[in-house]
C-alpha cells in the first residue's frame, strides 16, 4: 500500500514538472512560427519590389502568392486564435494565443499595406496574395486572402 502511495506521489511531482516545462516549449515553438511567418511574407514582398516595377493606373500589378499556416492545437503549438497583419514602412504579424499570450513580429520591409488596412486570419492553412501597386510617392505591396 505504501508503494503505490509513494509511487503515485512520485507521478504527481514529476508530472508537475513536466507540464509547465512542456506548455512554455510549446509557446517557444508558437512564438518561433510566427516570427518565421513573418520573415516569409516580408522576403516576398522584398523580392516583389525589387524583381517587378508597379503597373499604371488602372491595371493589375505583378503579384507573388505566398501560403502560410496559422497555428492550430496540436502537441507542440499552442493554437493561435487570430493572426494580425498590420503595414506601412514594416510589416508587423500579431498572433493572439488561446491561452491568452500574444507574441509580435515587426519586420522593415519596402512599404506594405494590408488591402482594409488591418488583415485579420484565423488558424489553419491560409493563402495571401502580394500585390505590387504604384502611388505619388514610391512603390507599395498590398497584401490580401487570395
Amino acid at each position: 500500500m505504501i508503494r503505490v502511495v509513494l509511487s503515485c506521489l512520485l507521478v504527481v511531482a514529476v508530472a508537475g514538472v513536466v507540464f509547465p516545462a512542456a506548455d512554455a516549449a510549446r509557446a517557444d515553438s508558437t512564438a518561433t512560427h510566427v516570427e518565421t511567418t513573418a520573415d516569409e511574407i516580408a522576403s516576398a514582398a522584398s523580392e516583389l519590389v525589387a524583381d517587378e516595377d508597379p503597373a499604371p493606373a488602372g491595371l493589375a500589378g505583378p503579384t507573388r502568392r505566398v501560403t502560410i499556416s496559422v497555428p492550430r492545437e496540436s502537441w507542440k503549438r499552442i493554437e493561435v486564435s487570430s493572426l494580425t497583419i498590420r503595414g506601412g514602412t514594416h510589416l508587423e504579424l500579431v498572433a493572439h494565443t488561446a491561452t491568452g499570450t500574444t507574441t509580435a513580429r515587426r519586420v522593415d520591409v519596402p512599404r506594405i499595406r494590408p488591402v482594409d488596412g488591418v488583415l485579420e486570419l484565423e488558424p489553419g492553412e491560409q493563402r495571401l496574395t502580394l500585390t505590387l501597386r504604384g502611388d505619388s510617392t514610391a512603390p507599395v505591396v498590398v497584401i490580401d486572402t487570395a
